[in-house]
């Protein structure tokens, strides 16, 4: 007789007693307001193919986002945001030592990014729409931060700057903002040589310096279009503030590793009046075997401590052997295990345990029929 699956084990997490299912968080804010739409966001980077704790967040929100419609009775949809003002290429000036950067918008332009988001994302997602049968949207970063509302709440956030740059980094207080050159698209990454010269709630003007192009200035109004380039948790204040405008309840779904981060956010939310921060799920993330949670970065810098059973797939999805439905269904698989029980979600799985996981549940023989 075979031996049963394998099932994680967990110890018993700090919400032990108090949920059923994870989604469970958002219950608070349905009860006070019942929303007639629930929208769950997710953010990724466009710079280069995913590997596979990227997967289990995506896969997760649309999960995430059945359950909060089978258990709260609301529309629902999954919003993705896709980030594409990352650094496409670095330069660094040489008798100062200034860091300046490009964006895979600036470089690749919307038709690159509209093809490498299709690309890495596209399959898997109407794989998993079609699945839970839950819709959802993807928007760049670049067509959001052209919304009024961003502009505004950027605009707003400038006026609160002395208070909010201690929160945001509070080590140091410095939460630059960067515009790339109107010429080239390189802008400072800390923006050394960037200085505001004026703003209200009409709009900011700025100058900065380019390597190659010297001074120039930028403004920034509710109605124009000038690129605002913004620090990681500068920008999801900013963005947080603008989803819990919208007629949607927003729930903010993000891997475990940005709680820290989070929480510098929320605090950030309470110099504000007027709003509570979003609700915020977090799901579980991937590790190597030495405890680190994978990225690409230490992927590509080959440090990322493997164990052998760590697959090529894991490491970048685009190696699955199988169709993308395929690897949908894969992942469908493994982050319902990992949501039959908060304590399962509410963990990191080393590549060797979802290596098990995968094996002992045969669910790459399920993901190929």
């Amino acid at each position: 007789m075979p031996s049963p699956p394998a099932t994680p084990v967990s110890p018993v997490s700090v919400t032990a007693g108090a949920l059923e299912h994870s989604v469970d968080v958002v219950r608070p804010r349905v009860l006070a307001h019942p929303p007639e739409r629930i929208a769950l966001y997710a953010g990724v980077q466009i710079n280069g193919a995913p590997h596979l704790g990227t997967s289990v967040m995506q896969t997760a929100a649309f999960l995430l986002a059945r359950a909060a419609r089978e258990r709260f009775g609301a529309a629902v949809v999954v919003r993705f945001g896709a980030l594409d003002n990352t650094a496409f290429d670095k330069r660094v000036c040489a008798a100062t030592g200034t860091l300046y950067e490009r964006s895979y918008h600036h470089v690749l332009g919307p038709d690159g990014i509209a093809e490498l988001t299709k690309r890495y994302y596209g399959d898997l997602f109407d794989a998993l729409c079609e699945s839970t049968g839950v819709p959802y949207e993807v928007e760049t970063y670049t067509h959001q931060q052209l919304g009024v509302r961003f502009r505004e709440e950027f605009l707003e956030s400038l006026a609160r700057r002395e208070r909010l740059r201690w929160i945001l980094a509070p080590s140091h207080g410095n939460v630059p903002v960067g515009f790339p050159c109107p010429r080239c698209g390189w802008l400072q990454k800390h923006g050394e040589d960037t200085d505001l010269l004026a703003a209200d709630a009409t709009g900011a003007r700025f100058a900065a310096r380019c390597l190659d192009h010297g001074r120039y200035e930028a403004e920034v109004a509710p109605d124009n279009a000038t690129f605002i380039g913004l620090t990681t948790l500068h920008r999801n204040l900013v963005k947080e503030r603008v989803a819990v405008r919208d007629e949607a309840l927003p729930v903010i779904v993000k891997g475990a590793d940005w709680a820290g981060g989070c929480r510098l956010v929320d605090e950030a939310f309470l110099d504000y009046a007027d709003t509570l921060p979003p609700s915020r799920v977090f799901t579980p993330v991937v590790l190597s075997v030495s405890g680190a949670k994978l990225s690409k970065t230490l992927i590509q810098e080959g440090t990322a401590q493997l164990s052998p059973e760590t697959e090529p797939w894991m490491l970048d999805t685009t190696a699955w052997q199988g169709s993308r439905p395929g690897y949908a269904r894969m992942l469908h698989g493994l982050v319902t295990l990992m949501l039959s029980d908060p304590r399962h979600f509410e963990r990191g799985y080393t590549t060797r345990e979802v290596a098990g996981l995968v094996d002992s549940h045969r669910l790459i023989d399920a993901a190929a029929g």
